[in-house]
C-alpha cells in the first residue's frame, strides 16, 4: 500500500469513527434538544465567540511573527495581516487531517516561503512555533490532570493514561527545547543513526536539518526578553480556552467557577492531540463526560457545536486562502 493511500485510509477511518460517535452523541442527547440549544445560544452570542477568538488568533499570530522577525532579514519581514492568513490556512489543513498539530505546519512554511522567506528560517519559525505551542498546552493540560486528580476525579485510573501520555510529550517537547538552546540540536540527531546514516540524501538531509537547528539556536542567544514574551503570550493564549468555556457557558445561561472553566478547558483538550481530524467525536464525547461529572446542565454536544461553528469559519478562510496563494505560486513559477 502506497503512503498516499494509506493516509486516505487513515483519514477516512479516523472521519468515519469520528462521525459515527458524533450519531451516537446527537442520538443519546436528542436531536431536538440540541436544536433548542442552539437556538437558546443565539447568533450575536455566537458573533462574539467567533470575535474572541479572532482576538485569540492575532496572538498566536503575533507569536508566530516574533519569531519569524527574530530569523530574517529587515527586507524579508512579513506583515502582520499576511501571517495572519498564512496560519489561518495551516489551521484549516490541520483540522482536517489526522496529525491536527502538525499537519499544517509545512502549508505555513510554503506560503511564506513563496513570499520569499528562505526555506531554513521559514522552517526553524514554524518548528519554534509549534513547539511553543504544544509545550504550553501540555503543561496546560497537566495542570488541570493535578486539578482533578486533588479533587478526586481521577478515581478509578480513568485520567491515569492521558497523564502518562502527555507527561511523555512534555519531556520530549523539554529535551527538544535543551538540545535546541544549548546547540546539540535534536532532529539532525535522529536522522543521523544507523544505517540511515549511510544513505548519501539522508547525510544531506541531515545536514540540512543540522544548520536549520542553527538558526533556531541563534534566535535564543540573548533575546531573554523576546523568550519570555513569548512564553507569556503562549500561556495567555492558552489560558484563552477557559474564557471561551465561560463565554459559551454564559449564553447558555449557566454559571460557572473558575475551577469548572478550568477543567472543561483542559481534560477534553487531550483529545485534540489524538490523530483523529479535529478530534471529531472524541472532542464530543470527553466534554459529555465532564459535563456529566461536574454536574454542569448543557447539552455537551450543543456546546461543541458552538466551537464546531467557529471552526468551520475558520477553516473556509484557510482553505480559500490557501487555494488563492497556491493558484498564485504555480502560477508565477510558471511565468
Amino acid at each position: 500500500m502506497s503512503r498516499q493511500i494509506f493516509r486516505r485510509v487513515f483519514l477516512g477511518v479516523g472521519l468515519l469513527i469520528g462521525g459515527s460517535l458524533i450519531a451516537i452523541l446527537i442520538q443519546q442527547t436528542g436531536p431536538r434538544d440540541l436544536v433548542e440549544h442552539l437556538l437558546l445560544f443565539g447568533a450575536l452570542p455566537l458573533c462574539g465567540f467567533i470575535a474572541l477568538s479572532l482576538l485569540n488568533f492575532c496572538l498566536y499570530t503575533w507569536r508566530w511573527k516574533l519569531i519569524l522577525d527574530g530569523m530574517v532579514e529587515r527586507k524579508q519581514r512579513l506583515s502582520f495581516a499576511r501571517l495572519f492568513m498564512h496560519r489561518m490556512s495551516g489551521f484549516a489543513v490541520g483540522y482536517l487531517t489526522p496529525a491536527a498539530q502538525v499537519a499544517g505546519e509545512p502549508v505555513r512554511v510554503a506560503l511564506i516561503k513563496g513570499d520569499g522567506v528562505p526555506l531554513q528560517p521559514a522552517t526553524s519559525s514554524v518548528v519554534l512555533d509549534l513547539a511553543f505551542e504544544v509545550t504550553s498546552f501540555v503543561v496546560y493540560v497537566i495542570a488541570g490532570l493535578a486539578l482533578a486528580f486533588a479533587d478526586g476525579l481521577g478515581a478509578g485510573g480513568a485520567l491515569l493514561w492521558p497523564l502518562v501520555f502527555v507527561l511523555v510529550l512534555l519531556a520530549i517537547m523539554g529535551s527538544f527545547f535543551v538540545f535546541t538552546v544549548s546547540g546539540a540540536g535534536f532532529f539532525h540527531r535522529l536522522a543521523n543513526v544507523p544505517p540511515l546514516n549511510k544513505l548519501k540524501a539522508m547525510r544531506k538531509f541531515s545536514l540540512w536539518l543540522e544548520q536549520t537547528e542553527a538558526l533556531m539556536t541563534k534566535f535564543f542567544a540573548g533575546k531573554k526578553l523576546k523568550i519570555l514574551t513569548i512564553v507569556g503570550l503562549s500561556f495567555v493564549m492558552t489560558a484563552f480556552r477557559a474564557v471561551e468555556v465561560f463565554f459559551i457557558t454564559y449564553f447558555f445561561g449557566v454559571s460557572i467557577s473558575l475551577e469548572d472553566a478550568f477543567l472543561m478547558s483542559t481534560l477534553p483538550g487531550v483529545a485534540l492531540l489524538l490523530p483523529i481530524p479535529g478530534g471529531l467525536g472524541v472532542f464530543e464525547g470527553s466534554n459529555a463526560a465532564m459535563f456529566a461529572l461536574l454536574g454542569i446542565e448543557i447539552n455537551p454536544v450543543a456546546f461543541t457545536m458552538i466551537v464546531r461553528a467557529r471552526d468551520l469559519l475558520f477553516i473556509a478562510i484557510g482553505v480559500l486562502h490557501a487555494v488563492l496563494r497556491g493558484e498564485r505560486i504555480v502560477y508565477a513559477k510558471r511565468s
